[in-house]
């Protein structure tokens, strides 16, 4: 299995690269955020994604990053597209974060994941995070919480950006306040 490599990029597009590392040029799919340019030297760490029918590589700069792609595409539902979109809305410190704070809707706002999904990933992996058990309760309260933003004109967007930095231990209404000073000095 591939699980580093480093050249220099011949093709830079958003979401994929083409690293070309002793003559072989190797297509990378990379998080859409990760910038490079055309002959600019990258390393990236690797995932190898093998299937019947395709064999696909997934690289990230960090291999913290690495780690937590593999968590995310050993629960059951969450392919490694779908694990990659997570990396291409935020950071790997945000998503370990998220799942820390059982934030439901950090998750339910990326493309592909439905709320059994995201339910999913914080229940598989809180545990291998080293945060705790998940709190089922949490997870219901972290979605009424967005709700409440969403219904009040915020976009998923903007409320994903601050959903880490809410304390999940006030109530509901706390939780909103604190959500809008948030919102409003940003």
């Amino acid at each position: 299995m591939i699980g580093f490599l480093e050249g220099k990029v011949k093709v830079a597009s958003r979401g994929k690269v083409i690293l070309l590392c002793n003559g072989i040029g190797f297509t990378v799919s990379v998080p859409n955020n990760l910038t490079t340019r055309i002959d600019e030297q990258l390393a990236l760490f690797v995932h190898t994604h093998v299937r019947e029918d395709n064999l696909s590589l997934f690289g990230f700069q960090r291999n913290d990053d690495l780690d937590l792609f593999e968590k995310l595409i050993s629960v059951s539902g969450i392919g490694p597209k779908t694990a990659l979109a997570l990396f291409s809305s935020t950071s790997g410190d945000n998503i370990v974060q998220a799942i820390s704070q059982s934030n439901l809707a950090f998750f339910t706002s990326i493309p592909g994941i439905g709320k059994k999904s995201a339910q999913k990933i914080i229940l598989d992996l809180k545990s291998k995070i080293g945060s705790g058990s998940a709190d089922i309760s949490q997870l219901e309260e972290n979605s009424e919480l967005a709700d409440s933003l969403a219904s009040l004109g915020f976009q998923k967007s903007e409320i994903v950006r601050i959903m880490p930095q809410i304390d999940q231990s006030l109530d509901l209404s706390g939780q909103v306040k604190s959500a809008l000073k948030l919102l409003n000095t940003k």
